[in-house]
Order: structure tokens, then sequence, then C-alpha cells
């Protein structure tokens, strides 16, 4: 299936689905065309180019209009036979068709002829720029995006996930203990078991019977307060063992790391997000190396993770990855980069060297993201590796 323009863009050529396209397969010739026209052969049916449409002329080849069914076939002859294509318009709209330029038709017969005007004549200078006929293939300009709004989640600051003095679980777990405790010792002490007489201190029979009632309390602070630890661990460095530890610091070129990145994250796109697939049609994967093609949108801003799986003709995020290096696993990169990412709509896949999952963790805690799946990810002579953390 693929996707067709139809009679609302002529004499109107708005470009902004030129611009979303991420394969090139909208075209038109300047000066010569009254419309644009989509490639069947090239069109991958992603459907970006449908909502950027200002005059609702673009639909899936199974949906036209039945009083533009002609469309079909004069997008895809347009590819064969521009003229035939034009004169089918023509019909369709009525009208003039637009001059062209003077000196593209001056040069349009030494062009296709490949002869002088006249005998004994050089060719017109205007010849030269014969290669500008071919169809015309608007520069793209932004990539495209998302079609669906996420709420942009508030950026974090380092103070942002500090731990508090005590969590809620914690301070319930305290009342509790105080609150048992209270009836056992004051309200109803029972037979004396231990008395201090200097300070008139009686503890009777009834706090062995309440001991059983404070355990399920001490749970709750115990459990509050390891987590509340457990933040503040992470904002700790993880110390590296003693046989991990490099003698000299060395950091390779960036060209490096980046040839490298890419060859990654194109492989964890085939091997781990081939989409579409039998199993699953409907998604699409895209992949932001070493080009931008496909944006997530927070309330207006754009960002570009590595990997983006998007689900349907409305573009909706299914599946966001980021693979990180050695270099870019950071404190810095899960604050203001994992952070934007996390969203309730499509689940949060981070790929880290492995060897370094325990550091990413501990990354994740402190900048309080919680919705995330790590994985590992390391070269082998047979090929990539990718395992589950």
């Amino acid at each position: 299936m693929a996707f067709v323009i139809t009679q609302p863009c002529i004499d109107t050529r708005d470009q902004a689905c030129v611009e979303v396209c991420p394969v090139d397969c909208i075209h038109f010739e300047d000066g010569a065309d009254r419309m644009l026209y989509i490639n069947p052969a090239e069109c991958i049916d992603c459907g970006a180019c449908q909502p950027a449409c200002p005059v609702s002329a673009i639909f899936p080849d199974t949906e036209v209009p039945a009083p533009m069914q002609p469309f079909t076939a004069i997008n895809a002859q347009w590819y064969s036979d521009p003229a035939g294509a034009r004169s089918e318009v023509q019909k369709v709209a009525g009208g003039a068709a637009p001059a062209a330029a003077p000196a593209a038709a001056a040069s349009a017969a030494p062009a296709e002829g490949g002869a002088p005007a006249a005998e004994g004549e050089a060719p017109p200078v205007a010849a030269a720029a014969a290669p500008a006929a071919a169809p015309a293939r608007a520069a793209k300009q932004p990539p495209r995006s998302i079609a669906v709004q996420i709420p942009a989640p508030a950026l974090p600051t380092p103070s942002s996930h500090a731990p508090p003095h005590l969590s809620p679980i914690s301070l319930l777990g305290i009342i509790g203990i105080a609150a048992v405790f209270f009836v056992a010792v004051v309200l109803v002490p029972g037979p004396t078991l231990f008395e201090y007489p200097p300070l008139h201190f009686k503890l009777g029979a009834t706090v062995l019977a309440a001991l059983p009632l404070m355990l399920p309390f001490l749970v709750l602070f115990l459990r509050g307060e390891f987590r509340a630890m457990a933040t503040f661990s992470s904002k700790g460095v993880r110390r590296t063992s003693t046989w991990r530890a490099v003698p000299t610091e060395w950091r390779r070129s960036e060209e490096m790391r980046r040839f490298s990145l890419e060859k990654a994250v194109h492989r964890i796109a085939r091997d781990r997000y081939g989409f579409p697939s039998s199993a699953h049609p409907e998604l699409r994967t895209h992949v932001n190396l070493p080009s931008p093609a496909m944006a997530l949108e927070f309330s207006g801003e754009k960002v570009y993770p590595d990997i983006v799986v998007v689900a349907g003709p409305g573009n909706k995020p299914a599946m966001v990855v980021q693979v990180e290096t050695r270099e870019t696993l950071t404190r810095e990169q899960a604050m203001y980069v994992w952070s934007r990412l996390e969203n309730e709509q499509a689940p949060l896949d981070i790929y880290v060297p492995a060897g370094l999952a325990a550091r990413a963790k501990d990354y994740a805690r402190s900048a309080g993201i919680k919705h995330v799946r790590f994985r590992t990810w390391r070269w082998q002579p047979f090929g990539l590796v990718v395992r589950e953390v």
C-alpha cells in the first residue's frame, strides 16, 4: 500500500509533506507541475505526509474517495510519463498549465534531442542546465516528527531527587511502633516484669504480647529507610574493582566513538527491533543515526533518541531506545537525557556497555527514573552480544 496525492493539491503545492517524508518519495517539477506526486515504488506507507498536508489531499491508496480515484494512476504515471500525467491533471482540473521559465523552454529541445537548435549554430547556453529538467526534489529541511504530542516531563535538577530525612513509609512504621508501645506500657501495662524506682518506670507483661504487633511496623520502617539509603548511595561514585582499574587514562577519538555507536545502534535495531514484521505489521522502526529521522515531540520540543518504534499511520510511539558508550554513560546523561525520554506511552530501553549495568542503574535511580529497562551490549568476534539485566 502507498499514499496518493489528490485534487486539493492542484495549484496549492504546499511542501510540508516533502519536509516530513523520510525517503524523499514526493516529487514535482517547479514551473511545469500544478501538483505534487508520490512515487508508489518508493513510498514506505509511514503516514507522516498525511497529517502534514494543510489541504487534506493525501490518502492511502485503499481509501482514496471515488471521485479522486484517477489520481492513483496519475501519481504513478508521472514517474514514467510526466507529460501524460500533466495532461491528465489538466483534464481533471482545467485551466492553463503554468508556463515554464524561458531558459528552461529554450533548453528543452537540445536537452532531449542532443542537437543544436539550428544547423551550424552552437547550442544555447541554457542547454548546459539540462539536468535541471529532471524532477525537482525539494530540499529536506527538518527531520520528521511524531504527530502525537507527549506531555513534557519536568526537567530534574541535581537536588530534585534528594532522599527526604524520613520517608512516609518510615514515618508510618515509627507511628505504629509508638502507638503499640504506648498501649502496652501506659494504657494496659499488665503485671509488672521490671521496675526502676528512681525514674518511676515499670514495664508490664503486656509488652511481650505487643512485640509481634510491632514487627510489621518495624518492617515498614526498614523498607522505607533502605529505599532512601539506596537513593542516597546511588548519588555517590561506585568503586571499581582493583583488577578492573586502568593505570593510565585513555580516551578514544570522537570519530572512533561515533563509528562504534552507529554500528551498534544499527545492529540492535536490526536484530531486536526489526519492524514491520509478520507478527507486528503495524510497527515501524526508525534510526536517528547518522542523521535524524524520527523525533519524539514533548509539548513542542523535539528529542531524538537513537531508535524509535512507532505504531500505525498516526505515528504513536511504541518503543524508545537509547544506546550509550563508555564515554556517554554519565550522571548528567541520565539526569538530562534519559529523564526526558521516559514517558507513559512507550517503554524506555537503555543499552549500556557490558560491565556498567550497576553504574547505569545508580544513575537512573539518582535521577528518579523508574520506568526503564537496562540491557548490556558488547562486540564479540561473531557479532554483537546483548544481555538482559
